[in-house]
């Protein structure tokens, strides 16, 4: 541990987070200095500098060469990854995307797909076997698959092509059968096939007007930019998703995490819904797929039965997918060890909950479930009815994972962003439940508690934002009667909630 008092360093952490963020546009607010200053010592030791002092001074005031720039990269980026990460993601590419682009582009023969963070290469390669189970549809295409990263390190491995099994934690026994070659005692080598579909390139998606590298100044068909918005401030979210899109064919695709979803407000892409999934797709005047997302917010001649309330919303969701279904769920257990399935435990847990009895509520959920039964539609709402009781007994931190763990089995219901933000806003992390409740919005443009939080939250640091949010809760609630009780308002009717959000306008 530095023995450098914690001020000094603390000042030069500050410039040390600027200059992350204007050279590799990785964002270091306050809250993560003390992150960033374990690096910077953790890096002085290996590089036998005397302290992180001296570190620093090199760092900050004189020309940071690329060595020294990597070496930070490796650090401060998290690479975590595996093959076919998000089922739903690649189900949605096999089933949908491909086969539409594929009629689309039969004349051309020619698709062109971008990586833009690829890290150690599970995602390219995996889009690559993906593409390699249509080769007969795809005899004398031209597949140009390129794939990038910021992190040297993670793309001279990505090259090799040899993986742990961890990296084939969710991969079908086929899959590592058909593509994979057991090296070594815990190694698997990918195909060389596979291997030679992608060409790997390092580049900055802080450089204003990057380039699809390998592309020849092309665009590509399908952009892939997973699992790395989320390091960036605001200001450079928006800046790269604007040029991804301008690096898209009209009607091309564009693909980001869950929880990056509500980052994407370009109005050059509108969002499409699959099965579990949302994805970007550039306007071009003609619809490859016609399962648009309407934003509701700009129809304003509906009736007070046409405003559908949030629960309502997702309920109806969980009826057709209860149709949906083709098996009933498996036996869990009760505290009594009886068996039960799935849904009388939801009935169970959703009447202690009403009637207050939190811990009861506890009590009947298994610690473990069935990894069945993660697949089932109750699974999701029992997790959001574990993170609700916690929170409600004031254990914020479990609340806070049992939301995620619920996120995870259901990634596009609004209510869980809601739900995610409401428990981050306790934790006092209040920039985590600004995104959470504009996820919210992004699946559901009336959800109108979603857009009153904001704007209470927003109001001492973006009033114009705020604003806005509060002018969204009067269209919304203007439509209703004043005695109409709001979902997930707390018993508070939308009368009330009118006139509130009208003196604080």
């Amino acid at each position: 541990m530095s023995n450098i008092a914690v001020p000094m360093v603390l000042s030069q952490i500050e410039d040390l987070s600027r200059l992350i963020r204007e050279r590799i546009g990785l964002d270091f607010p306050r809250r993560k200095w003390d992150m960033l200053q374990r690096v910077v010592e953790e890096l002085a030791i290996e590089l036998n500098f005397a302290g992180p002092q001296p570190l620093l001074e090199e760092l900050l005031y004189s020309s940071l060469s690329e060595s020294r720039l990597n070496l930070l990269i490796v650090r401060l980026t998290v690479g975590e990854t595996y093959f076919l990460r998000d089922k739903g993601v690649f189900n949605t590419l096999r089933d949908h995307i491909f086969p539409a682009l594929i009629e689309k582009k039969a004349s051309e023969r020619q698709l062109d797909l971008w990586c833009a963070a690829s890290s150690t290469g599970e995602e390219p390669y995996s889009i690559a076997m993906l593409l390699d189970e249509r080769k007969s549809q795809l005899e004398n295409w031209r597949i140009n698959i390129r794939a990038s990263d910021i992190n040297l390190e993670v793309l001279e491995k990505a090259r090799k092509g040899v993986y742990s099994p961890w990296s084939l934690r969710d991969t079908p026994e086929s899959i590592i059968q058909k593509y994979f070659t057991k090296v070594g005692k815990h190694q698997f080598l990918l195909s060389r096939h596979i291997r030679e579909m992608i060409s790997f390139h390092q580049l900055n998606l802080a450089e204003r007007e990057f380039v699809i590298p390998g592309l020849n100044g092309g665009l590509a068909d399908i952009i892939f930019c997973r699992n790395v918005l989320i390091y960036f401030s605001s200001e450079l979210q928006v800046q790269v998703i604007k040029r991804l899109v301008s690096l898209l064919r009209p009607g091309g695709w564009l693909l980001v995490a869950p929880s990056e979803l509500g980052v994407v407000s370009d109005p050059a892409v509108v969002p499409v819904r699959f099965p579990g999934v949302i994805v970007h797709q550039k306007v071009d005047g003609s619809e490859v797929v016609t399962t648009k997302l309407k934003n509701r917010s700009s129809n304003r001649t509906r009736t007070n039965t046409g405003l559908v309330s949030a629960r309502i919303k997702s309920r109806r969701r969980q009826d057709e997918k209860r149709e949906l279904a083709r098996r009933p769920a498996k036996a869990a257990s009760d505290r009594g060890g009886k068996a039960v399935s799935l849904k009388e435990l939801s009935l169970r847990i959703t009447e202690l909950f009403e009637r207050e009895h939190y811990r009861e509520v506890l009590d009947l959920i298994p610690e473990v479930f069935e990894l069945s039964l993660k697949n089932e539609p109750e699974y999701s709402q029992i997790m959001a009815f574990k993170a609700r009781s916690l929170a409600n007994l004031g254990e914020l931190e479990a609340a806070a994972g049992a939301v995620k763990v619920a996120l995870e089995a259901d990634k596009i219901e609004p209510f869980f962003y809601y739900l995610s933000a409401s428990i981050a806003r306790e934790r006092a992390a209040n920039e985590e439940a600004v995104t959470f409740y504009r996820q919210a919005l992004f699946l559901d443009a009336d959800f109108i508690m979603a857009h009153f939080s904001l704007a209470t939250l927003l109001r001492q640091t973006d009033r114009k934002a705020a604003n806005r949010h509060l002018r969204n809760v009067i269209t919304l609630l203007e439509s209703l009667e004043d005695d109409a009780v709001l979902p997930y308002a707390e018993g508070l009717s939308s009368g009330r909630l009118l006139e509130i959000a009208r003196s604080l306008v």
